[in-house]
């Protein structure tokens, strides 16, 4: 089965129908939605501009740094339990709509505060937007776009990536307050262009509204084609795992089939974390600093947005070529790897070789844009069965928020009780438990279509799951 998909994954990369552009461009509108992630994630890079700024209006502590940087993950805990039932009761195109514009107008509110509650405010709403961003757009993007093209759906870590250089880049050559403003216009451009895009057909039709469905397709797909196949096999599949409401979704949950998946997820998205990928990409000017990398702190945050950037537009190439399971597995061991490396080079103080543990970073930034990074966001939409998605998607939201809010709040203190080094080796140890994990439990999803990953997690007696 492995081959066969290799196959047939290598011959759609050249094979594309004519309706594939208008999936692809209505793909990247929504990817685009998660230049607001990126943004949300690396602007804490202004903190230190502010702390430094004795003509600033604003007073920041070492205490206020920690909160604002942690806050995507509080809020996540809370926003990630509603994020799925959100979704299914409004429709997730519609509440993409509806949160973007708000999210930019929150950009304008944390620049021009004259209080730092007002920028806690600010803070606390964006990544109120950002944890229902978690989710939205991959599972968005999975009932959107055919199997063939689903590789696609690494643009989403690409756009994240770029609001994250986008945000490190303003950090570092704009004042803090304009900055922080600037933030809003990309994301005033994503909501314009969302209202291009057609509503999810597979919400369409648990929703029994088949006739908008259709219209849906039809959009998707391009109007000269023939998508009467597609709505049936939707609709059936819907029909055989009816689910309109979040109870229903709970009631699917006692499926093997159903749960297993959320459990493997979950369990990649928390030790994604315990790898300490968003203490590093947000707490960066500070672990430059502490670390005494001869650059300055800021030219070697920019430095890490840019190779995190490349990697991730390489992850977009490679994906549909390699698989996404055996990336994710050589990524983790290479994050790892280069965790241990710059863990020992901070522990044992060798002379001349300060340049160790900063290239040690960008080594795992470079692997976590090429796998760890993009591709759990893909598996997202594309391993969660259909009848739970929405609610699985919640489920793994809010453990990858728990992590995040523990791994961010706890650092700082952490840091100063056992050291970078010794951190860097637990953020090492998690790497590998994760791919220890996709190695003995994780299927390969390219190529192959929503309907038929959802029977790739039933009970079975040998190693079917792997194939």
């Amino acid at each position: 089965m492995a081959e066969k998909a290799l196959k047939s994954s290598t011959s759609n990369l050249f094979s594309w129908k004519s309706g594939d552009v208008r999936q692809i461009i209505f793909a990247l509108i929504v990817a685009a939605s998660k230049l607001e992630c990126g943004l949300v994630i690396g602007w804490p890079a202004v903190l230190p501009k502010i702390q430094d700024d004795n003509s600033t209006r604003l007073v920041l502590s070492a205490q206020d740094v920690t909160w604002l940087v942690s806050m995507p993950g509080l809020t996540g805990v809370a926003s990630s339990l509603i994020a799925g039932p959100l979704m299914e009761a409004v429709g997730p195109r519609r509440l993409l709509l509806g949160i973007l514009l708000p999210a930019a107008l929150l950009w304008l509110l944390q620049a021009f505060s004259a209080h730092i509650r007002l920028v806690y405010l600010g803070r606390v709403l964006s990544s109120l937007v950002y944890s229902l961003l978690v989710p939205l757009p991959s599972v968005l993007l999975a009932e959107l776009v055919d199997s063939r093209l689903r590789g696609i759906m690494l643009s989403l870590e690409f756009n994240f990536a770029l609001g994250q250089m986008t945000a490190y880049l303003m950090a570092y050559f704009l004042p803090w307050d304009l900055a922080t403003a600037l933030c809003s216009a990309p994301v005033v451009l994503a909501f314009l262009l969302t209202l291009l895009v057609p509503e999810s057909p597979y919400w369409l039709c648990r929703q029994n509204q088949k006739d908008k469905a259709l219209k849906s397709l039809k959009n998707l797909r391009g109007p000269s084609e023939n998508v009467s196949l597609e709505l049936d096999e939707i609709s059936s599949k819907m029909q055989e795992r009816k689910q309109t409401t979040v109870e229903d979704q709970v009631a699917q949950l006692a499926d093997p089939q159903h749960y297993r998946p959320i459990l493997l997820l979950t369990a990649v998205f928390v030790l994604r974390e315990l790898g300490g990928q968003y203490v590093i990409f947000s707490y960066s000017v500070y672990l430059f600093k502490r670390a005494g990398a001869a650059l300055d702190a800021f030219a070697c945050t920019l430095l890490l947005g840019a190779v995190r950037l490349v990697f991730t537009g390489m992850a977009f190439v490679c994906v549909d070529r390699v698989g996404r399971r055996p990336l994710m597995i050589g990524t983790s061991l290479v994050g790892g790897v280069a965790e241990a490396v710059g863990a020992v080079f901070l522990l044992v103080d060798i002379p001349g070789s300060s340049w160790m543990p900063m290239t040690a970073v960008m080594v795992f930034v470079s692997a976590y844009g090429l796998g760890i990074g993009p591709i759990p966001w893909a598996l997202m939409g594309e391993m969660l069965p259909t009848p739970v998605r929405a609610l699985g998607s919640a489920i793994c939201s809010f453990w990858f928020s728990v992590a995040v809010f523990g791994m961010s709040f706890a650092f700082p203190f952490l840091l100063d009780s056992v050291g970078l080094g010794l951190m860097l080796l637990l953020f090492a140890l998690a790497h590998v438990v994760m791919a220890l994990i996709i190695w003995a439990f994780m299927p390969e999803t390219r190529g192959r279509s929503l309907t038929d990953l959802q029977d790739s997690f039933k009970p079975t007696t040998g190693n079917d799951m792997r194939e």
